[in-house]
């Protein structure tokens, strides 16, 4: 898939839709540019803490979904006030 796009004279480019959604982009993310042998490479890059990369996992994102409606649906525990009153909870 190729583009041709004109330079503002912000130095700006608009990346038309169907790119934008094959690379998973949207406005306000990020873009990174690497010149390879005269070619500009834009890679999509997304700015996440590498300490809090487990959070935006699949895996991890599907497991939020279920426990927001969990919440939604009021099917969550007591307040405890004490590892011991959770705890006595769970063996019950």
């Amino acid at each position: 898939m190729s583009a041709t796009m004109k330079i503002n004279a912000r130095g700006q480019i608009k990346i038309p839709k169907n790119i934008m959604q094959s690379l998973n982009i949207g406005p306000g993310d990020y873009i990174e540019i690497d010149l390879e042998s005269g070619k500009a490479i834009m890679k999509p890059r997304k700015l996440i803490d590498p300490s809090q990369s487990w959070y935006w996992t699949p895996d991890w994102q599907v497991t939020e979904v279920k426990v927001d409606e969990e919440v939604d649906n009021n099917q969550v525990s007591q307040t405890f006030y004490s590892a011991e009153e959770g705890l006595k909870w769970l063996e019950e």
